[in-house]
């Protein structure tokens, strides 16, 4: 019996480590509030964006160990998008500068503080584009993970905590008008194709928004490195 050569093994291997864990089913339709997922905010699995982020246009950026696919520098017109109450109005996006010329699909869209707090109903809305123009099919997926401080018992999140959603024509819309109260509350979405520009409107102060690379899971990378070494070590009979 043949065996692969362990050249093609270490490549499968590393392409296994640049493929992010995509998840869920697709955001559609509407509703009062999105799910709350039984998971915590994947923090350990994510890369914050770093760069400038006074007002006014600025670059992000991310650096390993996110994926290679991410890493790379990209621009942003408009308000800075996360940030305090100075930070409202719209903001573009472009990663045709990354590696891939777009935005990979599997990055993690952090959507925090949606609700009628500090400075009345806090919306954000969220339109992409791809290489041949505005996509029209659901391109984010549902909530994956959610962290904060609820207004349930114990401060445990509930699902009046999450806002209401509305997706159309490739559009997004995220309204905190149905969540009672201040909670402080965050969730994580998916994206699910490639994306070249981002359009952010955030219509009241406060609604923050972060997007994130996705990391090497190091349980996954070590469960098939010694599963890599196993077949390598095999002698045929």
């Amino acid at each position: 019996m043949k065996h692969l050569p362990f050249k093609m093994i270490l490549s499968l291997f590393l392409l296994c480590l640049m493929v992010p864990n995509l998840n869920g089913a697709l955001l559609t339709g509407l509703g009062p509030h999105l799910g709350v997922p039984s998971s915590g905010m994947p923090n350990t699995q994510v890369r914050s964006v770093t760069g400038n982020t006074t007002s006014g246009p600025w670059q992000g950026s991310w650096s390993a160990p996110a994926l290679t696919n991410w890493v790379g520098t990209f621009d942003v017109t408009g308000p800075t998008p996360t940030g305090t109450s100075s930070n409202t109005g719209t903001s573009v996006y472009d990663f045709t500068s990354l590696p891939t010329g777009a935005l990979p699909a599997g990055t993690f869209f952090r959507i925090g503080d949606l609700d009628q707090g500090s400075a009345g109903t806090e919306i954000l809305s969220l339109t992409a584009t791809d290489a041949n123009g505005a996509i029209l099919n659901p391109w984010l997926d549902e909530p994956i993970g959610v962290g904060g401080t609820g207004s349930g018992s114990g401060n445990s999140i509930l699902l009046v905590d999450m806002p209401g959603w509305s997706y159309g024509s490739g559009s997004y819309k995220f309204d905190g008008s149905t969540v009672p109260g201040n909670p402080n509350v965050a969730f994580m979405l998916t994206s699910n194709v490639p994306i070249t520009t981002l359009t952010l409107v955030r219509q009241t102060s406060w609604a923050n928004f972060s997007l994130h690379a996705p990391i090497p899971e190091p349980a996954s990378a070590i469960t098939l490195l010694i599963g890599t070494l196993a077949m390598v070590q095999r002698r045929p009979r």
